[in-house]
């Protein structure tokens, strides 16, 4: 899988987990473009067109959304992890909200790729204490 840096806004210490996506379409697109004209030098530039709908998963600590995007050059489904709550670097803290992105190498539905990588973030949680 390809997969973009983690983007992640500095704010700590939210009082609330936000209840609807802490970023807009229009910045997880730049976010994707931004990303691959950086990371992507063997590729052409393209742009990317994010899919309105997503999936979420929620639990008392954290919330999720994913979105799937497509870059216009190859065709390729991109997944965009989007969280806000404990942070994915120091579970102690919170976080207003960061994002990553993946290509779906595997073709895992929607779901399935936010349910793996949430018990991912549960391994990383367990050996960070």
């Amino acid at each position: 899988m390809v997969g973009y840096p983690i983007l992640w806004d500095e704010t700590f210490s939210i009082d609330q987990l936000s209840k609807c996506c802490p970023y807009e379409i229009s910045e997880i697109e730049e976010y994707l473009f931004g990303n691959h004209y950086h990371w992507s030098l063997d590729e052409e530039l393209t742009t990317f067109e994010v899919v309105d709908s997503h999936v979420q998963l929620r639990n008392a600590e954290r919330h999720y959304w994913l979105f799937e995007a497509r870059d216009r050059a190859k065709q390729r489904q991109w997944l965009v992890v989007i969280g806000t709550g404990k942070s994915p670097f120091d579970p102690s803290k919170k976080m207003k909200r960061w994002m990553y992105a993946m290509t779906n190498d595997d073709n895992l539905s929607l779901e399935q790729f936010l349910d793996q990588e949430y018990r991912e973030q549960l391994a990383a949680d367990r050996r960070s204490r």
